[in-house]
């Protein structure tokens, strides 16, 4: 990888870190207790609000609306994980390492129903 795929890795990577910290703190503040489709509706709405702010000029709602869905799966992720399996640190690592191989493997065109890709600027 060159220095500035590095960069965009690593960036994109921060933003999966923050994506699954606010499922684990969605899961900390409810007890687990709220559905994960109500929770998702929340989630997507604040991912989509915080994407669109910064991105919202720079790409179109094709590429908004796909980053969104991804990292709502992660917050997911974050949300549901705690309450099925005991913390595990290995667990963890490897998560982030499988996510940051995909994330760093080549995209086709089609990646996904909406058409867009991950941003990784």
């Amino acid at each position: 990888m060159e220095g500035q795929d590095l960069g965009q890795a690593s960036g994109t990577m921060n933003s999966v870190l923050m994506a699954f910290n606010l499922g684990v703190s969605a899961h900390q503040q409810t007890g687990g207790n709220k559905s994960v489709i109500e929770l998702a509706n929340e989630l997507g709405e604040t991912i989509y609000s915080n994407i669109s702010r910064i991105y919202g000029n720079q790409f179109p709602e094709e590429y908004l609306r796909a980053n969104t869905e991804f990292f709502l799966r992660i917050a997911l992720l974050g949300y549901i994980i705690p309450g099925v399996c005991a913390y595990d640190e290995e667990l963890k690592n490897r998560l982030f390492a499988l996510i940051e191989t995909k994330i760093t493997q080549p995209q086709p065109k089609q990646s996904n129903p909406q058409g867009g890709s991950i941003i990784t600027t």
